[in-house]
């Protein structure tokens, strides 16, 4: 068998699927292993996205096959689950199999104790962050033939930045959907809301996005500014002097160490109801491990984009009390630092129109009125806001 001109290896079936709206893409990215560990991030399963923490210029295991030199660096998120987490993700694999072929997926794998193969496959290289924490997914499904709309995603951005009492922290490949920037607007005008600090990637690619997607970002980012009467919101962009910036792409966003969410959706129009996506939010509640845990996948990040030790990012936290303090006082201060946005040029309204009917449209459909969760025991991925668990979940932060 042949895909795209690759010759695949008899285990492996591969099937092309257009089966969604046009401008739609399945935006999803998914690895799920027998039903009983899975991945679920930003990361795309193609050349030029692996990387380490430190995203030095120089390392050549990010070269490409057939390259002679290093692509440039990128940041990604991705969270590894076992238990109920991995089988809900098993089915929503599991439906979109179906949809594109009419045939069915094997069951997630179950075996006696006695089988060989009844072991967790959970790689022996990554620590688990948490244990028995509830993990909810949250999907994005644009309506289709029969297929009714699912706008979890959308949802979910909007109860999370409500909810939040001190930071809301967001990583993103793009900044361009208004009715997020608003909700964001909403809290930022309130005397005693939280802050928002938000990571970027500096420059899109291609001759279309790079304007239109900026564009659109200057757009929100100057919005945004103008509200912040209390100065609580700031914006940045990984930078290391003399060599390429770093390509944020991951999809990410923590609130007051209680919820750390993890997925495929852009802070963009498209995500919120025309492209496939699927993310994955974990809640502390009031649990102190697991919002140690949340904490400390904050602070890794800092550390991560301010060349600091994990530990010196906490320290730093802890003596300024904000996140946009702490960034403040080291930004600049080693080579691979984050800067902020200063130069927001206005767009025309030409161009922004070409964005948001074009580029990064919103599709057409009703709004849902609200979710209910989804009872795991019942293998149910039709609902909003599924509440699965026990289970298992480990970020694995940077690169």
């Amino acid at each position: 068998m042949s895909a795209g001109g690759w010759q695949l290896d008899a285990r492996i079936t591969f099937h092309y699927d257009g089966n969604c709206p046009l401008r739609a893409a399945f935006h999803q990215k998914l690895v799920v292993i027998d039903g009983k560990v899975a991945f679920c991030g930003g990361m795309d399963l193609t050349i030029s996205r692996w990387d380490t923490p430190e995203h030095a210029w120089g390392d050549q295991q990010r070269t490409n096959i057939g390259d002679t030199e290093p692509y440039a660096p990128v940041h990604d998120t991705m969270l590894i689950v076992d238990s109920g987490a991995a089988l809900a993700l098993h089915s929503v694999v599991s439906e979109r199999w179906w949809r594109a072929t009419r045939r069915t997926l094997p069951a997630a794998y179950t075996a006696s104790p006695e089988d060989p193969w009844a072991t967790d496959p959970w790689p022996d290289t990554v620590l688990p962050t948490l244990f028995d924490v509830n993990v909810a997914v949250a999907r994005t499904l644009p309506a289709w033939a029969a297929t009714q709309p699912v706008t979890e995603v959308e949802t979910l951005h909007l109860d999370m930045i409500a909810a939040a009492k001190k930071y809301i922290y967001i990583e993103n490949q793009y900044f361009s959907a208004g009715t997020l920037a608003d909700a964001l607007a909403r809290r930022l005008m309130e005397p005693n809301g939280p802050e928002v600090v938000v990571v970027l990637r500096l420059a899109s690619s291609g001759w279309l996005e790079e304007p239109t997607m900026t564009a659109l970002r200057s757009d929100l980012l100057r919005r945004l500014r103008d509200v912040d009467a209390h100065g609580r919101f700031s914006a940045w962009y990984p930078d290391t002097a003399g060599q390429p910036c770093c390509d944020v792409h991951s999809k990410l966003m923590i609130v007051d160490d209680q919820w750390l969410r993890v997925g495929s959706a852009n802070f963009a129009n498209r995500s919120l109801d025309l492209d496939a996506e699927c993310d994955l939010v974990i809640e502390a509640g009031a649990d102190p491990t697991k919002q140690a845990a949340i904490a400390s996948a904050r602070n890794d990040l800092l550390a991560e984009h301010l060349d600091l030790a994990p530990r010196d990012a906490q320290n730093a936290l802890a003596s300024k009390g904000s996140l946009q303090a702490v960034i403040e006082a080291y930004a600049g201060k080693s080579a691979r630092t984050l800067r902020p946005f200063v130069r927001l040029d206005a767009p025309s309204s030409a161009l922004l129109a070409l964005a948001t009917e074009v580029v990064d449209p919103r599709a057409t459909i009703p709004r849902h009125a609200g979710c209910e969760p989804v009872d795991s025991s019942a293998g149910s991925s039709d609902s909003c806001g599924a509440t699965l668990g026990p289970s298992l979940a480990t970020p694995r932060w940077g690169g």
